[in-house]
């Protein structure tokens, strides 16, 4: 009887894993949230000495705002199952980091921020890529935490070339 309840607990925890590391997209990562404004920052070091900034701001009322965000809410992503220690325990997250090798041509980061407005509130969400990593934050959660996606260094450095082509740039 002990064996098979342990058996039951194991298979469970496995199958809880697959599940909870399911392709998802931005309505199970934000649940509930209807994106009124985008916001997408984009990141690229020259050199060592210089940086490059571009911007891209749209409201639900703008022309290109539906295309922008089908864009974004196209991209599938995999929740590693991990991530439900490091939001138990979220300072293992920063023992986790690491210093990425960028290549000629590549964008280093990659901000887009989706806003709701809930009253007088506003409600944030937060896709990030940096160099060839994704990960989202949930403001209203306040959780943090890495993405995994198939070829998700070449789909996030195409879809920042896409928007720094768009995007303006801004002076710093």
């Amino acid at each position: 009887m002990r064996k098979t309840l342990l058996i039951f607990c194991f298979l469970l925890l496995i199958g809880g894993g697959l599940w909870y590391a399911r392709p998802v997209g931005l309505t199970v990562l934000f649940p509930g949230i209807k994106p009124e404004d985008i916001d997408i920052t984009l990141i690229h070091f020259v050199d060592d000495q210089r940086m490059e900034t571009r911007n891209i701001q749209l409201s639900a009322v703008d022309p290109g705002f539906d295309e922008l965000l089908t864009q974004v809410e196209t991209l599938r992503f995999h929740r590693p199952p991990w991530n439900l220690v490091l939001q138990a325990v979220p300072m293992l997250s920063d023992r986790f980091a690491q210093t990425k090798l960028v290549a000629d041509g590549d964008i280093e980061h990659v901000y887009i921020t989706l806003a709701q407005s809930i009253s007088e509130d506003r409600r944030y969400a937060q896709l990030t890529f940096y160099v060839d990593e994704w990960s989202y934050r949930d403001f209203d959660r306040s959780v943090s935490l890495p993405l995994i996606m198939f070829n998700g260094k070449e789909i996030g450095q195409a879809l920042a070339r896409d928007f720094w082509e768009i995007a303006m740039p801004v002076d710093s």
